[in-house]
């Protein structure tokens, strides 16, 4: 018995020591003889990381109404980490049969660059449902058939300036979003929301660590994070007032070239214009057009470079890219005198009663030394008579305006840019902060910008070698929103925004809130936008006769600039208030090789005595603002009276002013003469009775039979 144990413990000895001896040798092989090869083989096996496109967010208006979305399109892809050698043609050749393209299209599509180098690549897209069945039955290796998503805009050009586009990346947007792990084949935002809200709308892409080998074959996945879809950004714009805008805006260009310049003797060129209405309460934008305009779907999957020229390099139809209500700098005209009354106020230079004999024209005193051009002439010369401040307003007199600005250049001190400070005050010369890029800041001519502009380019600003001092003629210019004066539309609206509701400067919203679409988060809101107030203004006294002269520019019987384009409008019930203008424009028209024709501008803000809505229109070379921009005006208020009785209400973020009241007799108050000079708000605004009738002989609106029954 003991002998056998001692047999099979010695047997057991062997053995362990066979095997220790045997583990040693292979140690010893692996340590010494083949480290090197294994040290290389180790080094091959590598983590690649690949990055899943998120979702793209969508673009809606305040109501909901989708502007951007994403729609399924049926793709097939092909994954060539996961073929041995020479398996690849054999899966392209039987691919090619099914989807009925040719092969060397689909080698082409599989070389692609722009995506990673073991991320599926596309080979087919466009295809339906039953396309996408006929590729999946076959269980092709590596071969995938899925519906993907891809950018559209179901308003077709609706709102196309403000949505934007996206394409393919610049170089720049390259360099940078490719660190944020976006894929070099993705389209990002290239203008308008699509643009400023990228970060928002792309989402955090997914990311997949693949343990690979020195061939490609994928091994195992060591981690992986799912994609996270962008957020929903909701717009501030209603889409059916903005679909009316546009319309109305193309109409009114329409209108205007089949009307004869009577300058020129030519038909208006009306090439391009834009509009904007904004709720002056909180400063959020309702509606934004521009013309000409384009169909965002088409920049989607890329145009040829002759399909680009057709389109966007048309000379009779420019800049269809650019957003002209806030990229589109113009002399706004007449509709600066607004700017220019303020300021004569401010200075104390004007008695608002005052009577001013408007003779068609205003020459500068000889006691002032005028050598250069000494005479500013009113439109058409035509003569105005005996005007105050309300009908200077009203009627749009030059010569009113242009001693103004000029009795203001003589003024010595902080009083003598009275006009430059006003319109800074009103927004003017700077940006408005709306959120959309590429924003211009306008300018407002003085000293240090008329001399900047004629150093940095004489030829364009002094080809006749003027001096380049701050000079009368500069400021009178100045006063009527020429020479050194440029403006875009948005600043228009809104700087009319400011003083129709008493003196608050909105930085415009034109997005309303951000949402999240995520699982964790999904609906609830990451960015709300407040109204923004720039600043307070407090306008001088007088200044409620500003308001009355832009009340009486529709009005026929004040003989209003607007009144024709108002005829038959419905001023009881919706009654505006606003200004007309019409600016000239430097130089020629390129493509018609003449002078450029006067740009019609008109700004207005309804109802008038309960300020909500403020509409700006401006039309390039399109002549008189009250007759070329003031009916597209009108039409837009009647839209926006019809479309806002669906609306709730919004919120306000400012004081309403008080009116004022103007110091007639007591004794006078119910005569005709003075009925419309009363603002609603003040004692015997809304229904004046006359003074001292038989049945009310104190006068005080209340019949006196009441007066003794109380």
């Amino acid at each position: 018995m003991n002998e056998q144990l001692s047999r099979r413990l010695a047997f057991l000895g062997v053995l362990i020591v066979g095997l220790f001896a045997a583990l040693f040798t292979r140690a010893w092989y692996l340590q010494v003889l083949t480290s090197e090869e294994l040290v290389e083989k180790a080094f091959s096996n590598h983590v690649e990381i690949v990055v899943t496109q998120p979702t793209r967010g969508r673009i809606l208006d305040r109501h909901g109404v989708v502007l951007a979305d994403n729609i399924r399109t049926g793709v097939v892809t092909v994954n060539q980490s996961r073929y041995a050698p020479g398996q690849v043609d054999y899966v392209l050749e039987q691919l090619s049969e099914l989807i009925n393209l040719p092969i060397e299209v689909l080698r082409t599509r599989l070389l692609d660059q722009q995506t990673h180098p073991l991320a599926a690549k596309v080979v087919a897209t466009g295809l339906d449902e039953y396309g996408l069945l006929r590729v999946s039955e076959q269980s092709l290796p590596g071969v995938e058939a899925k519906w993907a998503m891809s950018r559209v805009y179901p308003q077709n050009e609706i709102g196309a300036h403000v949505i934007g586009y996206v394409g393919a990346m610049s170089q720049g947007q390259e360099d940078r979003l490719l660190k944020k792990d976006y894929l070099p084949s993705e389209r990002v935002g290239k203008s308008g929301i699509e643009q400023i809200f990228e970060a928002d709308l792309h989402g955090y892409p997914g990311r997949t660590e693949l343990e690979v080998d020195s061939t490609g074959r994928v091994h195992r996945i060591v981690n992986q994070t799912n994609p996270k879809p962008g957020s929903d950004v909701y717009l501030t714009i209603d889409a059916d007032l903005q679909a009316a805008t546009e319309s109305y805006l193309r109409q009114g260009l329409i209108a205007a070239r089949k009307t004869v310049s009577e300058d020129s003797g030519f038909f208006f060129p009306s090439i391009g214009g834009a509009a904007v209405v904004m709720d002056l309460r909180n400063g959020e934008v309702l509606a934004m057009a521009s013309h000409p305009t384009y169909d965002p779907n088409w920049l989607v999957g890329g145009i040829t470079t002759l399909e680009y020229q057709s389109v966007f390099e048309n000379p009779y139809s420019p800049g269809a890219l650019n957003n002209r209500a806030v990229q589109g700098l113009y002399s706004p005209g007449s509709v600066f005198k607004l700017v220019t009354a303020l300021a004569g106020l401010e200075a104390r230079l004007i008695s608002p009663r005052a009577a001013y004999y408007d003779v068609g024209y205003f020459k500068i005193p000889e006691k002032y030394g005028c050598t250069g051009r000494c005479t500013f002439y009113n439109a058409d010369k035509a003569p105005l008579g005996i005007v105050d401040l309300s009908s200077a307003i009203t009627r749009s007199s030059d010569a009113y305006f242009y001693k103004v600005a000029h009795d203001l250049y003589w003024i010595r001190g902080e009083e003598q840019w009275a006009i430059q400070d006003m319109a800074q005050l009103l927004g003017f010369g700077n940006q408005t902060g709306v959120q959309l890029p590429f924003e211009k800041s306008g300018r407002v001519g003085d000293g240090q910008i008329k001399e900047a502009l004629f150093g940095a380019n004489p030829d364009a600003y002094n080809p006749y070698g003027e001096s380049a001092q701050w000079l009368p003629g500069d400021n009178i210019n100045t006063g009527i929103g020429q020479g050194f004066v440029s403006v875009t539309p948005i600043q228009l609206a809104n700087a009319y925004a400011a003083f129709a509701n008493g003196g608050t400067l909105f930085s415009p919203n034109i997005v309303k809130s951000v949402v999240s679409r995520t699982e964790t988060q999904f609906g609830s809101s990451v960015i709300d936008f407040e109204p923004r107030i720039q600043r307070l203004a407090e306008f001088p006294e007088g200044s409620g006769i500003v308001r009355e002269g832009l009340h009486g520019v529709s009005s026929k019987s004040r003989r209003g600039t607007a009144w024709r384009a108002f005829e038959g409008y419905d001023d009881a019930g919706y009654a505006i208030a606003g200004k007309t203008g019409t600016a000239q424009a430097e130089g020629r028209n390129p493509v018609l090789q003449r002078k450029k024709e006067d740009s019609a501008v008109f700004v207005a803000w309804a109802p008038r005595h309960d300020p909500r809505y403020v509409v700006a229109v401006v039309m390039e070379e399109a002549g008189f603002g009250g007759e070329a921009a003031a009916p597209v005006a009108r039409r837009i208020f009647e839209a926006l009276r019809a479309y806002e009785q669906r609306w709730p209400d919004p919120q306000v973020a400012f004081i309403a002013p008080r009116p004022e009241c103007p110091e007639i007799p007591e004794a006078l108050r119910g005569y005709e003469a003075f009925t419309s000079y009363v603002p609603e708000g003040c004692p015997w605004g809304i229904q004046v009775p006359r003074a001292n009738s038989p049945e009310d002989v104190d006068g005080d609106g209340i019949p006196d039979v009441e007066e003794r029954d109380q």
